[in-house]
């Protein structure tokens, strides 16, 4: 007899600690950055997506592009102050460049998809530091375990970032 209510209440006590665990609804998954990136429609008028510097080429094999392990190692801390590759499950990053520099990054964009929902909160925090102190050349959008990174170098370009954000996230609230 006391078997079976220890039993039970271990199985009890299973089922609160792992159920409160698993977040409400569907993690976002790296099939789904294909339906919310950048479309070739969506570059301002002037400018291209940019070409890789042949000393990046060993890092970065395109543009756009999703990482591969060993360049989500090598960049993640390179994106935001204290960024973990651990946590990342995959990175889809655009550079998009005025065309008179193909090889600048005046606009980069990157989408995150972290590997569960606690990495996504720690990392989106480090993400909101670093914002806060650039919020007039960048834009993070957030939702479940996604971050939609917008950068730019110079200010002027931020209305671009703007408008590519309100697109975005439209199709980051329909996936």
């Amino acid at each position: 007899m006391n078997r079976n209510i220890f039993l039970t209440i271990l199985i009890l006590f299973a089922a609160l600690k792992f159920g409160t665990a698993i977040p409400a609804g569907r993690m976002y998954k790296n099939s789904d950055i294909d339906k919310i990136k950048l479309q070739n429609t969506e570059i301002p008028k002037g400018f291209m997506y940019g070409k890789i510097p042949p000393f990046a080429k060993k890092v970065l094999l395109s543009n756009p592009w999703k990482f591969n392990r060993i360049a989500i190692n090598k960049l993640t801390k390179r994106i935001y102050p204290g960024g973990s590759a651990y946590s990342i499950d995959k990175i889809h990053m655009s550079i998009i460049t005025k065309k008179d520099a193909p090889f600048g990054d005046d606009i980069v964009c990157y989408i995150i998809i972290y590997r569960d929902m606690s990495a996504a909160k720690k990392e989106t925090t480090k993400l909101k530091k670093f914002i806060k102190y650039n919020k007039d050349r960048t834009i993070l959008l957030h939702k479940k375990n996604m971050n939609i990174f917008l950068h730019v170098d110079n200010v002027e370009n931020f209305n671009y970032i703007q408008k590519m954000a309100n697109q975005l996230k439209l199709r980051m609230e329909t996936v």
